[in-house]
């Protein structure tokens, strides 16, 4: 057996308290750094307050600032109430009118008066993904407390609060997730400024599922049910263009397969490098022939057959050209 890696350096990151049902052992170290990490963030919304959206919008955040009472919400600000809140995707929804002045304490349903209206801003975990549990917690005191929108920001997302998020205005506050660019996670070693692409839409990959027959004469094992992914391309936004474009399969820089995704962790059974150049140097490095099926495998936008596993469901995670990571789910068993 041949590895092939060039020179390399392997690095870990503290696991994130979310999710976890016991209290940190040092919860006032956890809970500064969390602090200054919503710190730097809201910084960075102040440099670049600009939030683009699909169909030639921009929404203008102004008066970034942490909420005076919080329990899951990072930010708030407040927008024009001419701008465009339409969701990705979705049918165009009616803004909500203002609330009428009460002389109490300053909620934002009392500041909903006039030209602009409150949104809230969520910021998910520095590292890994956002779970539905923080966007449901956030959307939930969003509604609450009268805002007119919830922003969801994150590095990474789990499926399932993507697919809330997409689905929100349907049963209440509209909700948007943006991108946030992996270029934050290396603080203050690159400079964020107005013009920088910080906070972008993104769509999620478009995958199909087929079953595989088998063939015949074919041993026990490999005679059981098995299935086959393809990835199909991806949908992609260019915040200087404006513009939406389908990215083809075949110019994705890497996509990976979990043939048996348990809803937590994500496990690499199959890797595909489809937009690289690099093969013809790998075969002249490894001095070894190697028959031409290999490398069309590795480059390719279709999976090898794999048997169900116990979760009965797939993962397909893309690297997006930014770097993005998307990932999306599909179950066996509504495979036609």
């Amino acid at each position: 057996m041949v590895r092939v890696t060039g020179p390399f350096s392997f690095e870990a990151t503290i696991p994130t308290a979310e999710g976890l049902d016991t209290e940190p052992e040092t919860p006032g170290i956890q809970g500064e750094a969390h602090e200054n990490y919503v710190q730097r963030m809201l910084e960075v919304l102040r440099k670049a307050p600009v939030l683009r959206l699909p169909g030639n919008q921009t929404v203008t955040l102004k008066n970034i600032r942490p909420p005076a009472k919080t329990l899951a919400l990072s930010a708030e600000a407040v927008v024009d109430v001419g701008q465009a809140f339409q969701p990705a995707g979705s049918a165009d929804f009616p803004v909500r009118s203002p609330a009428p002045a009460t002389g109490k304490s300053p909620e934002p349903a009392d500041r909903n008066v006039g030209p602009t209206q409150p949104v809230a801003i969520l910021f998910g975990p520095e590292n890994g993904p956002m779970s539905e549990r923080l966007v449901r917690e956030a959307w939930d005191e969003a509604g609450l407390k009268h805002y007119s929108r919830l922003y969801v920001i994150g590095f990474a997302i789990d499926p399932k609060a993507r697919q809330f998020i997409d689905s929100a205005a349907k049963i209440g506050l509209p909700c948007t997730y943006l991108q946030a660019t992996m270029d934050l996670q290396m603080g203050d070693l690159l400079k964020n400024m107005r013009s920088s692409q910080i906070f972008s839409v993104c769509g999620l990959p478009d995958v199909k599922v087929s079953r595989k027959e088998a063939q015949k004469g074919a041993k026990k094992k490999d005679a059981e049910e098995q299935w086959q992914a393809e990835l199909l391309g991806l949908d992609t936004f260019d915040p200087v263009t404006m513009e939406a474009d389908h990215l083809k399969a075949g110019d994705v820089p890497a996509w990976f397969l979990d043939t048996d995704y348990n809803g937590m962790v994500f496990r690499v059974r199959q890797a595909f490098f489809p937009r690289t150049g690099a093969w013809e140097n790998l075969k002249k490095a490894l001095r070894v022939e190697f028959e031409d099926t290999v490398w069309d495998h590795l480059a390719g936008t279709t999976s090898a057959p794999f048997p169900g596993g116990e979760h009965g469901q797939i993962a397909v995670k893309v690297i997006d050209p930014r770097g993005n990571e998307l990932l999306v789910v599909k179950r066996l068993e509504e495979t036609k």
